[in-house]
This record gives structure tokens, C-alpha cells and sequence, in this order.
């Protein structure tokens, strides 16, 4: 699913849940840029409602080259006890060109399938 796009800038959710642990869902993000100027010091950050738990692993790197020629992975954990619809707000800073950028956004298209 497309989380989020704009500028350039794409982030897509692969999902997963596990029938071992199924109140968690796995998430990895994959970002990609197609300007056609390389995007550095990217940083992902995610909120959800305090009846979740969010774990952000590791980003795979903080720079996205130009043109969409390779992506920055991130793996994103979330409990959900509840079995609720989720619903996570983004926040990603980078640099592009010299020029520091803030973007934010919300994701709250998740298929049921992906909590209930």
C-alpha cells in the first residue's frame, strides 16, 4: 500500500502478520525518491493511537538516490490487543539540494485484514 507521496518522495507499506503473534503487524517501509536530485539525512517517524505499542527499527539508511535507484528499508512493529483500525500519522525530515524538509502526513487506508 502507498502510505505516502509527494515531491518525489514515496513511501510503501509492505504488511505482514504472522499467525504466531497475530496481534502484531509488521510493516516494512520502503522509500524511494524520483527527483532527479538525491534526497540525505531522511529520517521516518510514526505515531498511533495510545492503545498501540510502535516499535521503528533501524532505517536501512538515511540517503535516497536520485531517480528512484534505490530505496531506504525500515522495519515498523505495531501490538495491537485490541484488534482497532489503524490509524498512523508520518512525519519525514530530509534534505534535499541543501534545503531541509518537513513533511507530514496521515496513513489510514490499512485493509482489515492487516488488524482484524
Amino acid at each position: 500500500m502507498i502510505a505516502f507521496e509527494k515531491n518525489g518522495l514515496k513511501l510503501e507499506f509492505q504488511l505482514e502478520r504472522s499467525a504466531a503473534t497475530p496481534n502484531v503487524l509488521t510493516i516494512t517501509l520502503n522509500a524511494t525518491n524520483s527527483n532527479l536530485q538525491p534526497i540525505s539525512e531522511f529520517v521516518f517517524q510514526a505515531a498511533v493511537p495510545k492503545s498501540f505499542q510502535l516499535q521503528l527499527l533501524s532505517p536501512s539508511g538515511s540517503s535516497l538516490p536520485a531517480n528512484c535507484e534505490g530505496c531506504v528499508t525500515q522495519v515498523i512493529k505495531i501490538n495491537n490487543p485490541q484488534k482497532s483500525a489503524l490509524r498512523m500519522r508520518l512525519r519525514m525530515t530530509y534534505s534535499i539540494n541543501g534545503q531541509a524538509v518537513t513533511e507530514t502526513g496521515e496513513a489510514n487506508n490499512f485493509p482489515p485484514a492487516a488488524y482484524q
